[in-house]
């Protein structure tokens, strides 16, 4: 297609692409890891669950300052700094587990009966504090970083391409997941510091990429003269340059993009529903994973459910790109909404491992077309300047959200049991599609050719 040829070829998207990929693997392969090994060294669910909540609030209110940074300063610069920072805490992170984690030999009986080295050197009990002390790092570093690469997206792209490069970006997430947990439980088995080394050199391949991106939106400087000027080399050619820097980060700015997204009655009420999903949907996972691994079952099939889920958003994805825009949006995202619901109530109420697999692999079968309707439309209502404020707004949002849905369903899983705190979260997500789904500027949004007719229409607003 005409199309794929001029977003691969005109733009730097692949380079963009490599880079943000490297950096979500590696990511993938320390999420898996790190719940298992301080499940493993405490005992204790609720403890590997509130070490990811904690972890999720410091990424959170970082987030706030994370915006400005990433509105104010060169976004390819950022990508450069998150993949080196990556290489570093990763290659530590490593280091203290083989240092405090690993016993002598092999014992064949590592993480909850998974072959793998076992925690048993003579100060594996400092370990889940070793742990949550690198993870609180990765965390600084998220919250101030990790959005970098989705604020520069609009800047690499054209906007009228923004919606098929976002479905292209759905597919690789469902790769990366398809492949996270498999891929984690596979290099834990080889020893319980692999997933970090190979996430710091997945950090590397990312420096490399971010360092090729040459056409992108940069910021424009002004000197002391008086004069404008871009702030990168000359040679690179920006796609486009405005706005000025002239007052060091406040506050207020880093809450403007947080502001918008609650002041506005569309955007509030999608934000409302969204967070709902995002905590609600990824705590299920979670808990699933670690009563996998609570059951004695190998590491690798601690990731089966997620590999599912990947597996659908894949089959979704290669969908999407066409349905945009030839769909009407409206229709994409109620779907979307009302599938998430329909599956994961299934998976909550089915015994099996498989029938929860299907249910969930069916519930996101549509959400990369309705990721692409909804980050196509948010991106064409916020300027390029304030795309990293409005990020880390909604950052804020949903992963607090997340982080008390994990919080509470750990606790939950510890009181209750796991099948009855999966139906709990499954009646949060049939709350949120109905609350969606009450959304008359939503559930109408035309296809992408339309959507300014749209927008003066419902008066939504633009930052």
């Amino acid at each position: 297609m005409a199309s794929d040829t001029e977003l691969w070829r005109g733009t730097d998207y692949g380079w963009w692409l490599a880079a943000d990929t490297s950096g979500a693997v590696g990511a993938s392969l320390i999420a898996f890891a790190v719940p298992l090994m301080m499940l493993a060294t405490t005992g204790s669910s609720a403890a590997a669950t509130t070490t990811e909540s904690i972890c999720v609030v410091v990424q959170t209110v970082l987030g706030l300052a994370g915006g400005v940074i990433q509105d104010r300063y060169d976004r390819r610069t950022l990508m450069l700094i998150w993949g080196a920072s990556g290489v570093v805490l990763s290659v530590v992170a490593a280091a203290a587990v083989m240092l405090f984690g690993n016993a002598p030999k092999t014992s064949g009986h590592g993480v909850n009966g998974a072959n793998a080295p076992a925690f048993g050197g003579p100060y594996a009990h400092v370990l889940p504090i070793v742990l949550l002390c690198i993870v609180v790092l990765f965390s600084v570093r998220d919250g101030l970083l990790e959005n970098t690469p989705n604020a520069m997206l609009r800047g690499v792209v054209p906007d009228e391409q923004l919606p098929h490069a976002m479905a292209l970006n759905d597919a690789r997430d469902s790769t990366v997941t398809l492949a996270g947990g498999p891929l984690g439980g596979l290099l834990m088995t080889m020893g319980h510091a692999v997933p970090f080394l190979t996430s710091a050199v997945l950090s590397v391949l990312g420096m490399v990429s971010a360092w090729r991106i040459r056409r992108y939106w940069k910021r424009a400087t002004v000197d002391d003269s008086g004069h404008s000027g871009n702030a990168d080399d000359a040679a690179d050619d920006a796609i486009d340059v405005s706005g000025a820097i002239t007052a060091a980060p406040r506050w207020r700015d880093a809450l403007d993009g947080m502001i918008w997204l609650l002041r506005d009655r569309f955007q509030r009420h999608l934000i409302i529903a969204a967070t709902m999903v995002t905590g609600a949907s990824n705590a299920f996972l979670l808990l699933t994973a670690l009563d996998i691994s609570q059951g004695g079952s190998q590491l690798i099939s601690a990731g089966f459910i997620n590999a599912a889920s990947a597996v659908g958003m894949l089959l979704g994805a290669l969908m999407a790109s066409q349905l945009v825009n030839r769909v009407p949006g409206g229709v994409l995202v109620g779907v979307m909404f009302a599938l998430l619901a329909a599956g994961f109530t299934g998976a909550a109420l089915v015994p099996s491992m498989v029938g929860k697999a299907i249910f969930v692999a069916c519930s996101v079968l549509a959400l990369p077309a309705g990721n692409a309707v909804l980050g196509g439309l948010s991106n064409t209502l916020v300027g390029k300047d304030k795309l990293g404020r409005v990020g880390a707004g909604s950052m804020v949002l949903q992963y607090g959200a997340y982080g008390v849905a994990v919080a509470l369903a750990g606790w939950g899983m510890q009181t209750i049991g796991y099948g009855p705190t999966c139906l709990i979260l499954a009646t949060v997500l049939v709350a949120a599609a109905a609350y969606a789904l009450t959304m008359r500027s939503l559930i109408t949004l035309p296809t992408p050719d339309r959507w300014a007719e749209h927008i003066q229409r419902w008066s939504i607003a633009q930052f």
